[in-house]
């Protein structure tokens, strides 16, 4: 099917010029694409067509795919291409939109929706999760990768083999997109040939983005996982698993379809997401009634991966929350005993005592932690809201009342200063607690389990509980 309801145009993002096509009303809501490697936003064309009725759609071509510039430094990380999608939805002057992304546009949407999830109405992923299958990988690295120029007739048979369920009329069609002429009057590809380079270097993501199933978990928005029913990429088995993990997402399955689902199965497709959206639009999309946690075991293996990356960026975090949490918890307890002042002198003197033995940490250090927790969570999005649900569920389990009302005390002056830092905090904390169990814990992390102990103490002696001697503390643990 060729597609013409549609303007090229082009939106300066950064030092970047970056393509994209426009279908449908300018004032409808707006639905941007996000395309796979080695390919531009026409993947997205027999969509759009059937789209354009209702909404505005926006493909993009990403940077160094299509007609966008490639980026000359060889930039391609996971963070540059959620930056540019930042930086294009500010050119367009879209505040919320429907983000669609496909294979590797995918996993770069999913990172958009956890640093920016204030801009996404909702989320359509297709055929992409947090593992892929090495075959299906490999095969599109072996077709990337093959001759570098060709007679255009020899690409459309090329295509054409690696994927039999597209007529030679449909392939000719998009190979119009995906080629262009060199001067000697054959053809090459339009993304950006060190990809196809071996020794390059170049990868798309950054190398420290591994957590993907913590990513996953982190997208809040509604969202719609399509899977291709004969796809080598996508399993059903992942697939399933990440709409199960993910708060509000439900997952549907295209027969007929390989990885290229928009374009090998485009009427069911379409289908498919109009289902979605028009849920959507009515209010009926439900969410995930109750969310349970993955299994601790998973979550520690998680977190020791993460920690191999970065572990100076977790001790600063967990070593300032720690510290926040407990200067916190201890001011309002002692604000609220205020009035009793009299009858609780030698617990004020008890709780001055223990304010003087924490760690030094002055209001400017405090605010550089939290900042600092704030740009992890922008440029890494390992932490998100769930995080902060976990954490919330941590503290319920915790049969204490004045513990629990000193935390949460503690978590509300958190959060009038930043929410992400907040939730930052709040994961860092836990994620210490859990070094601390594994006895994996550093002299920092040592000092911030203390700190977080002598605050719990404080707290339940100004709230009147009685301990029995040497007593263990109880911890809050996650269940399976």
């Amino acid at each position: 099917m060729v597609t013409a309801g549609y303007l090229e145009r082009s939106a300066t993002v950064g030092n970047l010029t970056l393509a994209y096509q426009e279908w449908g009303n300018p004032e409808g809501q707006p639905i941007i694409m996000l395309h796979g490697f080695g390919v531009s936003g026409h993947m997205f064309d027999e969509f759009a067509d059937r789209m354009q009725d209702r909404y505005r759609l926006l493909a993009l071509d990403q940077r160094g795919h299509g007609d966008s510039d490639w980026s000359a430094e060889g930039d391609y990380s996971r963070a540059a291409f959620v930056e540019d999608l930042e930086g294009f939805r500010k050119a367009l002057g879209i505040e919320r939109f429907i983000l669609v992304g496909h294979s590797m546009g995918g996993l770069n949407s999913v990172a958009y929706a956890n640093t920016y999830p204030q801009h996404i109405r909702a989320l359509i992923l297709v055929d992409v999760g947090p593992e892929s299958a090495k075959e299906g990988v490999d095969n599109i690295v072996r077709f990337t990768r093959g001759p570098d120029e060709l007679e255009f007739e020899e690409f459309v048979d090329l295509a054409h083999r690696f994927n039999q369920r597209r007529t030679l009329e449909n392939i000719r069609e998009r190979m119009r997109h995906r080629l262009k002429q060199t001067d000697n009057g054959k053809w090459t590809w339009k993304f950006d040939k060190r990809f196809r380079q071996p020794d390059s270097g170049l990868r798309i993501g950054n190398p420290e983005d591994g957590d993907s199933w913590a990513l996953f978990r982190g997208v809040l928005a509604p969202t719609l996982l399509v899977r291709g029913a004969e796809s080598d990429v996508l399993s059903q088995s992942v697939a399933e698993r990440a709409a199960s993990e993910m708060p509000r997402a439900q997952l549907t399955v295209v027969p007929g379809a390989g990885h290229s689902v928009p374009g090998d199965s485009p009427d069911a497709f379409t289908e498919s997401v109009r289902d979605f959206l028009g849920a959507l639009e009515r209010g009926d999309f439900e969410p995930v009634a109750a969310y349970a946690p993955p299994p601790l075991e998973q979550l520690v293996e998680e977190h020791s991966a993460a920690t191999r990356r970065g572990p100076s960026l977790i001790v600063l975090i967990a070593a300032g929350a720690a510290a926040a949490l407990a200067l916190a918890g201890a001011g309002v307890i002692i604000r609220r005993a205020g009035q009793r002042k009299n009858k609780r002198a030698p617990l004020l003197n008890r709780a001055g005592s223990a304010a003087a033995a924490l760690p030094a940490v002055n209001p400017v250090d405090l605010e550089a932690a939290r900042e600092r927790a704030a740009e992890v969570v922008s440029r890494l999005s390992l932490v998100g809201a769930n995080s902060a649900r976990r954490a919330r569920k941590s503290i319920s389990e915790v049969d204490l009342e004045a513990a629990r009302t000193a935390a949460r005390d503690a978590l509300v002056i958190l959060n009038e200063g930043s929410h992400q830092a907040a939730s930052a905090g709040r994961d860092a904390y836990r994620k210490v607690d859990r070094k601390k169990l594994k006895k994996r814990g550093s002299r920092a992390l040592i000092v911030a389990g203390k700190t977080g102990s002598l605050a719990l103490n404080t707290a339940l002696r100004l709230a009147g509980k009685k301990q029995k001697p040497r007593q263990k503390r109880r911890v809050a643990r996650w269940r399976n």
